[in-house]
């Protein structure tokens, strides 16, 4: 009997100790597993460019079909740009902006509601830049939270973006990951979320809706496909004191930059 006991007990010891070893990063599985490679070095974490789990580059034009009155309005105050027919005073309800006031309806709070094209394109590997024709806007959207922010306020203000992922499971293991001989994994969907904040006053629908230097914009772009043809929608809601506002744009996917026409705009901030 005794021998029998030191049997079991010896192979219960030998069935352990791998477990053992793997659970202390061995394997790369246990503690400290995702944050370390084979070689025992840290993993650098992944830039948002090689993490984006959609891809919003390229050149896209406005599809009108919100406050189609408010934003296409031949009444409206001059764009500046041949690639947008107006920002929106609808209707005689406001005088345009004063002279030199112009550019305020390019600011963040409503570039992408006046009829613009975008051009999308990565500044570096942290930072997502979108070019507006309209008004020859440009923003940065920074992913890096280490990035200050510019004491000075400005008509883009200053934006935090990130990334909401996910994948659905289906098929072979947790979160879609397929197995030998199991289901290959789901596909990955994502939007991205940008926070505006830092901004000097501007419009939403040129002079009609004007937002303070106190205001807050928050960002949900989405891509989708429909009938074959590639678009992003940006829900966008601005925060002022009180006042909460809501709105919704929508983008399409153009194939080159041959439209894309930047007008100048009369001042910056």
């Amino acid at each position: 009997m005794r021998k029998t006991s030191t049997f079991w007990l010896t192979s219960a010891l030998f069935l352990l100790i791998p477990g053992a070893l793997f659970a202390q990063g061995g394997g790369g599985g246990g503690r400290g597993g995702g944050q370390r490679g084979g070689g025992g070095a840290p993993a650098q974490p992944q830039s948002a460019k090689v993490a984006a789990p959609v891809d919003l580059t390229g050149y896209w034009v406005s599809i009108v079909t919100e406050d189609w009155i408010e934003r296409m309005s031949p009444d409206s105050p001059p764009s500046g740009t041949g690639g947008a027919r107006g920002l929106g005073s609808g209707r005689g309800q406001a005088a345009p902006p004063p002279n030199g006031e112009q550019c305020r309806a390019y600011a963040a709070g409503g570039s992408l509601r006046v009829p613009t094209r975008l051009n999308i394109t990565w500044a570096d590997d942290n930072t997502l830049k979108v070019q507006m024709d309209a008004g020859n806007q440009t923003r940065l959207l920074h992913f890096s939270p280490e990035t200050p922010s510019p004491a000075e306020k400005s008509l883009q203000g200053y934006s935090v973006a990130t990334w909401e992922t996910g994948a659905p499971a289906r098929g072979g293991g947790r979160g879609g990951a397929g197995g030998p001989g199991g289901a290959p994994p789901a596909p990955r969907w994502g939007s991205l979320n940008v926070t505006t904040t830092n901004m000097a006053s501007g419009y939403l629908l040129s002079s009609r809706s004007a937002y303070s230097d106190n205001a807050r914009l928050t960002e949900y772009f989405s891509r989708h496909t429909d009938f074959g043809a590639d678009y992003f929608t940006v829900t966008a809601q601005i925060v002022d004191g009180p006042v909460t506002r809501v709105t919704s744009s929508t983008f399409k996917k153009e194939p080159n930059g041959s439209k894309f026409n930047p007008g100048p705009c009369e001042i910056v901030r």
